[in-house]
């Protein structure tokens, strides 16, 4: 059964307390009116040309397999999406979980279309090991996967728990409500240590946004995308922020062409895993502020 009260739960605001409190207590927060309407307006045709320079003559070409949800691995430095990237009033919410230096892990857009498949719960922490007593038997990290977890309920856990290191960043470039299939929570999951049994029908509150605005949550949290019942596809792109000591789900140094690299800001080049972090990440000189490619390097 659900154990929170509907009136405390997060409402859209701009004030950073309010949005930082949400975060602490609930495990999300939804920030409103971020984006203006012009800069609203380009994103959303960034999504739509990005997503037909993909997906060529073949409509669905990169569908998820669950019926209408697509994504998309954006290239931030190339693909035109930079100013949801070094958004200061979204990176100061994910300084305020993760601190100072952070690395953008991911970012792809999320279009989830009329008659989806319904995303069963998860968390984004999934990879990151337990914490156990000494001796006590664990999985080894190279073994983890996603169906080795330790399920259980959502209520606050009693014993240590891992931080979180993971915030995720959803834009809403179109209104998210229940009936546009928009993200769904289990408030205050984030402070269980556990994941959600998928065989349980765990109750989950709606994160209602308009479009400008972004969904933010502490990766520990239980969520999914919702069942799409309206008329139109729900539009969002998510930035998925990890701490600098853990491995990016895409690899934007690698990925990224010579020219766009050159043409990056250091604050970008930075958030995009550029920057050596306590002499991790060097390419040739662990004194560099940031690691250079092998093609710039001398013979």
């Amino acid at each position: 059964m659900a154990h929170w009260n509907h009136d405390d739960l997060p409402r859209p605001s701009r004030d950073p307390g309010v949005l930082a409190g949400d975060l602490d207590r609930w495990g999300y927060c939804l920030a409103e009116g971020l984006l203006d309407a012009a800069t609203l307006a380009r994103q959303v045709a960034s999504v739509h040309a990005t997503q037909v320079k993909r997906a060529g003559p073949d409509p669905r070409h990169g569908w998820d397999g669950r019926g209408g949800d697509q994504w998309l691995l954006l290239l931030a430095g190339e693909d035109g999406f930079e100013e949801l990237v070094t958004h200061p009033d979204a990176l100061a919410l994910v300084r305020h979980v993760l601190g100072a230096h952070v690395n953008l892990s991911g970012f792809s857009s999320h279009i989830v279309h009329p008659g989806n498949d319904v995303m069963g719960l998860h968390t984004d922490q999934w990879w990151l090991p337990q914490p156990v007593m000494p001796g006590a038997a664990t999985v080894r990290p190279g073994d983890i996967t996603r169906g080795v977890q330790p399920y259980g309920g959502p209520e606050q856990a009693s014993g240590q728990i891992n931080p979180a290191v993971v915030v995720n960043v959803m834009w809403a470039l179109s209104d998210f409500s229940q009936s546009s299939g928009g993200t769904r929570f289990v408030p205050g999951s984030h402070l269980c240590g556990h994941h959600p049994d998928p065989a349980i029908d765990w109750p989950t509150v709606s994160a209602d946004l308009p479009a400008g605005g972004a969904v933010i949550w502490d990766a520990r949290t239980w969520h999914a995308s919702g069942a799409n019942t309206g008329n139109g596809p729900r539009i969002g792109i998510t930035a998925t922020w990890m701490g600098p000591q853990f491995r990016q789900q895409q690899n934007f140094p690698y990925a990224l062409r010579p020219q766009a690299q050159r043409a990056l800001s250091d604050e970008l080049r930075a958030l995009l895993g550029f920057r050596i972090w306590n002499d991790y990440g060097a390419s040739d000189d662990y004194e560099s502020e940031f690691a250079r490619p092998g093609y710039e390097r001398e013979p």
